[in-house]
């Protein structure tokens, strides 16, 4: 059976997506999941789910968007 994202490793891949600081990113991931995370821990966890996203183990749409199913991929043409 395939890995799936843990919903760290989720929160993680929406907060890195955004650009922003690794400092302000640890700081609204913090938020989110309702502990603190490390900034060891972050880096940790930012690889792996970027790994699983890679290897096609995970949805390659990350996103409160995909998670709430609201996700409508362009047309081509």
């Amino acid at each position: 059976m395939a890995e799936q994202l843990t919903e760290l490793q989720r929160v993680i891949l929406e907060v890195d997506a955004l650009g922003l600081t690794v400092r302000d990113s640890i700081k609204q991931v913090s938020s989110r999941v309702g502990f603190f995370v490390g900034q060891q821990r972050y880096q940790e966890e930012l690889v792996k789910g970027q790994a699983m996203v890679l290897e096609g183990e995970a949805p390659d749409v990350v996103g409160t968007e995909a998670a709430r199913g609201e996700f409508v991929p362009a047309e081509a043409g």
